[in-house]
């Protein structure tokens, strides 16, 4: 999606700076679905290491290729194919040692090379994360088929979820596709017309000395008399959709439309 954005530089106009414009691409998938991969990845971690965890959640974005670079630098990758995408888990280093370690019951988080055993617990970590991507994949979350990758190419969205405690670690997510916006049915004219719509009216009143504003006290009657027709514009949503002249008809406040406001976009008209 190509949305539109500001830089920080520009040209001055008199006192004020004016930014130039330009383009800037960002990610299509809801925050929402990236809120359920990360609770799907909390609650299967915290069941896996017998222990809450508390995890935060970066929003999704679209990595430039030296962003994916440094993203995939020294990281062990795992991929797993679903439905309607393909995830890519990263795992840093240090952070493969954290998780590791932390299902011992250790602390150690230098990055090393991992034992056999270390390398088990953390490939059921990641076969818990993978399954967590189910929503946005359609992956199974039984047995998700796990492999490792050599590289990183080919994926266009990017979440990060960092575990604040009782371990500290960062886990990437890739995903091999950006979720296209859903067309919705438009909505019709004909649907519309029994909706009831609330409107203000606004009376130009009378003139006034100032005198006697400035004397008026609770319960004071200010008379309004027939010199001149009083008029009033009619507003709906705070913009003016009519005026006209206002006056009591059938026991009722009212008012006689002599006049359509006109915007740039053509008259308006009112029902």
């Amino acid at each position: 999606m190509m949305c539109l954005s500001f830089s920080r530089e520009g040209s001055r106009v008199g006192r004020k700076c004016v930014r130039e414009v330009h383009f800037e691409k960002r990610s299509m998938l809801p925050v929402s679905a990236a809120c359920l991969v990360a609770n799907a990845a909390r609650e299967a971690l915290g069941a896996l290491f017998g222990a809450p965890l508390h995890l935060r959640l970066f929003e999704p974005v679209l990595p430039s290729p030296q962003a994916w670079a440094e993203i995939a630098r020294d990281a062990m990758l795992y991929r797993v194919r679903g439905v309607r995408a393909d995830a890519i888990i990263v795992v840093r280093p240090s952070d493969a040692v954290a998780l590791a370690t932390h299902a011992f019951g250790e602390s150690e988080c230098a990055a090393r090379p991992l034992s056999q055993m270390e390398r088990m617990v953390l490939e059921r970590a990641v076969r818990a994360i993978a399954g967590s991507c189910a929503p946005v994949c359609g992956i199974s979350n039984d047995a998700p088929d796990l492999a490792i990758a050599e590289q990183i190419a080919g994926f266009v969205t990017y979440i990060e979820l960092q575990i604040e405690s009782p371990v500290r670690a960062r886990i990437g997510i890739g995903l091999s596709k950006d979720p296209r916006p859903e067309a919705c049915a438009g909505v019709r004219v004909e649907d519309l017309l029994d909706l009831q719509i609330d409107l203000a009216l606004r009376t130009e009143g009378r003139f006034c000395e100032a005198m006697a504003l400035a004397t008026l006290e609770p319960e004071a009657i200010v008379p309004i008399t027939n010199e001149r027709a009083i008029r009033g514009t009619l507003y709906l949503a705070g913009r003016p959709l009519a005026s006209g002249e206002c006056g009591v008809r059938e026991g009722r406040y009212a008012i006689a439309v002599d006049l359509l406001e006109r915007s740039e976009r053509g008259p308006r008209s009112a029902t």
